[in-house]
């Protein structure tokens, strides 16, 4: 096995078993896949290389695309299929409706794609919640998909699809207004849930601060090294609680997946514990609080919020209220 790093991820290749599996692959003959050959037999040195330090048969993959413009340009794309496992590779980075929503529906995140020639590779990872990883990939192998926007037409024949010509004015100002009245409900759902919390908080005479979206996402991974026991794989809690394979992540996970054991009766200790100082987090929303003084805001209190995580500053201990009937609640003491 090889060993190739490409950002933050690292993978531990097979090449011969790679290149075994496109010695028996079947080219497709149809025009897509042609008009991506003839680009195949003029890729840059960049190119190449990329390929060769997989072991891949650039030709044989099956091209999707959205059709050739009047300009001659044919944006497509595919995946290929690897002999190997990663090694390493980033936390994935999930973004809600709320947050894009608020952001006027433009995704600022960092783009993860690697960008190669005209290339740009996206790794699937399965431990993802977002992935497009074809059924039938044979066991021992990874997915690795592409898209190349600025591929030209470059067979003498004509395309047998194009694209769909651009909406008209009208149109995109009724996706706009749609957009926009999307935009709205969401942030009035947000703001109710929102209010839920500091009408209590209000009416308790607790005192709180919002959390920014930085400080929450800094919250949780401080929450995972406070209460990820030692000795267990720290990287699979971290998988499961901010970015779970199969369900929606939340920190209580590492209760429900029995890494960590909850003390009994945990209402009981989460209300006689010290909570002069501690955070509460919505698992709902990217939403949460500072409260100082928050001795009335008992476990009862709580169970009228649908999913929640309360917890010390110092990490001395935490709650979890969950939206499960058959999951929690939980408490630890650390």
């Amino acid at each position: 096995m090889k060993s190739i790093q490409y950002g933050e991820w690292k993978i531990a290749v097979d090449i011969e078993k790679t290149k075994e599996y496109y010695s028996n692959y079947s080219l497709n003959p149809s025009q897509a896949n042609r008009n991506f050959c003839e680009y195949c037999k003029t890729l840059t040195s960049e190119e190449k290389h990329f390929f060769q330090n997989f072991g891949i048969t650039p030709e044989c993959c099956e091209i999707e695309h959205i059709g050739a413009s009047k300009k001659k340009e044919f944006p497509c794309g595919g995946y290929y299929l690897v002999c190997g496992k990663y090694e390493e590779y980033p936390l994935e980075n999930l973004i809600t409706v709320e947050e894009l929503a608020a952001n006027d529906f433009e995704d600022d995140r960092d783009d993860p794609r690697i960008q190669i020639g005209i290339f740009e590779f996206d790794f699937q990872c399965e431990d993802y919640v977002i992935k497009d990883i074809p059924e039938d990939m044979p066991e021992g192998f990874i997915c690795v998909r592409f898209w190349c926007e600025n591929m030209r037409w470059l067979l003498d024949e004509k395309p047998e699809v194009t694209m769909y010509e651009q909406p008209r004015f009208w149109e995109i100002n009724k996706i706009i207004k749609e957009k926009k009245e999307v935009k709205r409900a969401q942030k009035l759902d947000f703001d109710e849930r929102k209010k839920e919390f500091t009408d209590t908080f209000e009416k308790l005479g607790i005192a709180y601060a919002e959390l920014s979206k930085k400080e929450i996402k800094e919250y949780k991974k401080n929450w995972i090294n406070a209460f990820s026991p030692d000795g267990k794989d720290k990287q699979e809690i971290r998988r499961l609680c901010l970015s779970s394979r199969k369900y929606t992540p939340f920190l209580w996970h590492v209760f429900s997946y029995e890494f960590l054991n909850s003390e009994a009766d945990p209402k009981a200790r989460y209300n006689s514990a010290n909570k002069s100082d501690c955070v509460i987090i919505s698992n709902v929303d990217e939403m949460g609080f500072t409260v100082t003084n928050a001795e009335k805001l008992t476990a009862e209190i709580l169970d009228g919020f649908i999913d929640v995580t309360v917890f010390a500053k110092d990490f001395s201990w935490t709650y979890c209220k969950t939206h499960e009937a058959f999951c929690g609640p939980y408490y630890k003491d650390n």
